[in-house]
C-alpha cells in the first residue's frame, strides 16, 4: 500500500486539522436502538419476480418510506 505525507502532497501543516477543517459538528446525538424492521416476503401479486411475486408490496414498502 502507498502512502503519502503532508509535504508529498504539498500541504503545510497550518492548513491541515480540526482549526482548518471545512465542516463544523453542531451536536452529536446516542444511535438509537435497532427495530425489529419490515420483512417482505414474495407472496404478494407481481409478474417476473419468481415464486409468489411480492414486487408490488415491495414497492408500495419502498414508496412509503420515500426511496422511490
Amino acid at each position: 500500500m502507498e502512502s503519502w505525507d503532508l509535504s508529498d502532497l504539498g500541504i503545510e501543516a497550518d492548513e491541515v486539522g480540526l482549526e482548518n477543517a471545512r465542516t463544523v459538528v453542531d451536536a452529536v446525538a446516542q444511535r438509537p436502538a435497532s427495530t425489529a424492521g419490515t420483512i417482505v416476503k414474495g407472496e404478494g401479486e407481481g409478474e417476473g419476480e419468481g415464486e409468489g411475486g411480492g414486487g408490488k408490496e415491495l414497492a408500495e414498502f419502498l414508496a412509503g418510506q420515500k426511496f422511490i
